[in-house]
């Protein structure tokens, strides 16, 4: 796509078909439960429709969309503990896509947030090192260091056998 992208009518449906199921897999890593993740997706889009947002292409369509939903997923689960009364000990309802294997994406769904982030988009999205730290706001030695660090724990909990380096 070339020019600047404005999601009017039918522009919208075209981004919101684009890019519906890249969103709800971000949100689902992040929230761990499907109900969470899709009402966390529907509200990034909301936001494209009730904003005046241009977008260059479909990659800065992608980044803010990305951004936008890590931002929506951790103001709900801050609210989440805020209420302290959650139903913690309840099981994730973690439903893998297909592509990936249920027992690699579970373990990446367990790391702390600051990798899981940074894994997701690096192996599951395929951005660079260099546009994660700009997508975060964090330098981009420290994304090196947080995949490296991820890459450490994951080996821990599936083996060498599972997670194949």
């Amino acid at each position: 796509m070339s020019g600047t992208v404005r999601p009017g009518p039918t522009g919208f449906e075209d981004l919101y078909d684009r890019h519906w199921k890249y969103v709800w897999r971000l949100c689902l890593t992040m929230m761990k439960n499907e109900a969470d993740a899709e009402d966390c997706a529907e509200d990034v889009f909301v936001k494209v429709l009730t904003g005046d947002f241009a977008f260059n292409d479909e990659t800065h369509e992608k980044k803010w969309l990305a951004v936008t939903a890590m931002n929506l997923c951790k103001d709900r689960l801050r609210a989440a503990s805020l209420r302290a009364a959650s139903d913690i000990d309840e099981e994730p309802d973690i439903a893998a896509p297909e592509e990936n294997g249920g027992d690699i994406l579970e373990a990446v769904q367990a790391l702390p947030e600051k990798y899981r982030h940074v894994v997701w988009l690096f192996y599951y999205e395929g951005y660079q090192a260099d546009e994660i730290a700009q997508m975060l706001d964090r330098p981009p030695s420290t994304v090196r260091n947080q995949l490296r660090d991820a890459r450490e724990r994951l080996k821990k909990v599936l083996g060498d056998d599972g997670y194949g380096d």
